[in-house]
């Protein structure tokens, strides 16, 4: 049977422990770099941060998105994040990652990640696509 364009082969699972101060975004994108990974889905990712940056959609009017950013700076519980590394067309790589972090409070707040720096570090398992 042929593969068609909506299906995808895996070729096994990456783990990364991340280290306290290093950036959520940058280190996958390095780690993608590093290892000839081209596309990837994120399986698994939970550590602490101390600075988060979201960028979420609040609007949209006439296929025009309109976004709110929000820089948080204090301890996060980085409860799950989600996404994926994805090739450009022009050979670079496409890191697009979720976030979901609970405050000490035990306050849930999620969104598109533009990047974090993360507090303890963080565990990460990447489903790696062919």
């Amino acid at each position: 049977m042929a593969v068609q364009d909506w299906e995808t082969k895996t070729s096994g699972v990456i783990y990364r422990k991340f280290q306290a101060g290093e950036s959520l975004v940058g280190g996958l994108e390095d780690l993608a770099k590093a290892n000839g990974i081209k596309e990837a889905i994120i399986t698994s990712c939970i550590g602490s941060l101390r600075e988060l940056k979201l960028r979420n959609l609040c609007a949209w009017e006439e296929g025009t998105p309109e976004f709110q950013r929000e820089v948080i700076t204090e301890s996060l519980e980085l409860v799950s994040a989600e996404g994926y590394v994805q090739p450009l067309p022009d050979g670079e790589l496409r890191v697009h990652i979720h976030v979901a972090a609970a405050k000490p409070s035990g306050e849930m707040i999620g969104g598109h990640c533009e990047d974090a720096t993360l507090l303890s570090g963080a565990f990460m398992y990447l489903q790696v696509i062919e």
